[in-house]
């Protein structure tokens, strides 16, 4: 049915890849669907382009998409999807689908498209730009796509174990060009009155010149009053540029992507060490009070070994009084998602969720308005108990016993190079892990 599949995101978004290749939205985990390249198609070209026509097309006859399966997945499981994020911005309501979709706003942007071959007669309102791969961590879910660090890192590892690393991606990072920069700030600021939200994603953004470049370029236009411009960080540095930028926009969003506060960040994010990281959390939460319109979240994407300590990021998060933001259930690599878990493991996580909900009285509102300052406690609630609900539904992976070794050796393959041990970390997955090898 149109209200299972329906999503709004191809009339609203699309994202620019590390690469410089476009992707038709941030959530897609496939983004190899797309040739075009800012290099040689503008944004414009590309959001009318044969891409984004296609995709409009699929959406209106109900057809699931496979750039769409991330947010059918998560929609399974009553996670907060994408999709669904997409669908509330438009005013559109799956429950109560048929009416809101033709009361709307963006019905006009619909039926022109349906009547066009899905062509869209108006501008994107929110960009994902992810800025090259200049980054100084090498977290081990990462690749070295994303991740400038990680390049000389697979290099090794593709030799210890070729068929879990690709060695021979050396990915081309746009933003070492700075035409290429100056061009992308030009026609994301030439958007206009139609722009409403730009997020960057690195690499490390507070960490790349180009950050600064895109984000002063846009903060000098007359549009920068009525933009809300976002960037993620992984918390290791404090760079006081920020705090001459978020005056300039409408709200300024400062996500810290963190998987705990104990030492198994360190290992799972090497090599930042997560006492710099809270150190650096409480600058930002200081700064916050000088801005009414700057917040902050702790971006989440638990694994197999930090979704264990789940319950401590929580409080950490309500002691700060910062909400959390999860955009999606980890896929890749696949040997650290979280449905590897042994059954006891399991039982002893879901049992304290079930204690974090009774002490806080956490229930799921499914969709809360993440950026009011009186909704944090309740944006808290929705997250934990959207990861409750999978962490008890998730059916295990019919390949699990080969992904558990493999996870074994993907592990030892990276303590070879970052000279660590997991059992340091994460001793309550001894047993287990020794069981598959370790």
């Amino acid at each position: 049915m149109l209200k299972d599949t329906f999503c709004s995101s191809p009339w609203i978004h699309q994202r620019i890849s590390y690469d410089g290749h476009y992707n038709v939205c941030r959530w897609n985990q496939n983004p190899k669907t797309v040739d075009a390249n800012i290099a040689s198609t503008s944004i414009m070209e590309f959001y009318n382009g044969k891409e984004m026509k296609k995709l409009r097309l699929e959406q209106l006859s109900g057809t699931k998409s496979d750039v769409c399966a991330t947010c059918h997945y998560e929609d399974d499981f009553g996670k907060l999807s994408g999709r669904t994020r997409q669908l509330h911005k438009s005013g559109v309501d799956s429950k109560n689908f048929e009416l809101t979709m033709r009361s709307t706003p963006h019905y006009e942007y619909f039926k022109f498209s349906s009547e066009h071959n899905g062509e869209s007669n108006h501008k994107p309102t929110d960009l994902q730009i992810d800025l090259g791969n200049t980054c100084n961590s090498a977290c081990i879910m990462c690749s070295p796509v994303a991740s400038s660090k990680l390049v000389q890192d697979y290099k090794k590892l593709s030799k210890l174990e070729p068929l879990l690393f690709d060695g021979s991606r050396v990915p081309r990072n746009w933003t070492l060009n700075p035409e290429l920069v100056e061009s992308v700030a030009k026609q994301v600021a030439g958007l206009g009155k139609e722009l409403k939200y730009v997020h960057f994603l690195g690499g490390e953004t507070l960490f790349d010149e180009a950050f600064y470049t895109l984000a002063e370029k846009l903060a000098s236009e007359s549009i920068a009053p009525n933009v809300i411009v976002g960037t993620t960080t992984n918390g290791t540095i404090y760079n006081s540029r920020i705090e001459n930028l978020i005056p300039k926009f409408k709200e300024f969003h400062l996500g810290i992507s963190i998987e705990a506060v104990s030492p198994i960040n360190d290992y799972i994010r090497y090599p930042g060490k997560i006492q710099d990281i809270i150190s650096n959390i409480n600058k930002f939460v200081e700064l916050r009070k000088q801005h009414p319109h700057f917040f902050i979240s702790l971006r989440v994407t638990p694994n197999v070994f930090t979704i264990y300590e789940f319950d401590q990021l929580v409080e950490f998060m309500i002691e700060k009084n910062v909400i959390a933001e999860s955009c999606n259930i980890l896929h890749s690599p696949d040997v650290m998602c979280m449905e590897l878990m042994p059954d006891d493991i399991r039982q002893e996580t879901i049992e304290k969720f079930q204690v974090l909900i009774k002490k806080y009285n956490f229930d799921n509102k499914g969709i809360t308005n993440i950026r009011h300052a009186d909704n944090i406690s309740q944006v808290i609630s929705d997250v934990v108990s959207q990861y409750h609900s999978f962490l008890v539904d998730y059916k295990v992976p019919n390949n699990v016993e080969d992904l558990r070794f493999k996870l074994v050796r993907f592990l030892k393959a990276f303590e070879t190079v970052h000279n660590n041990n997991i059992l340091d970390y994460a001793p309550r997955f001894t047993n287990f892990l020794r069981h598959y090898g370790y």
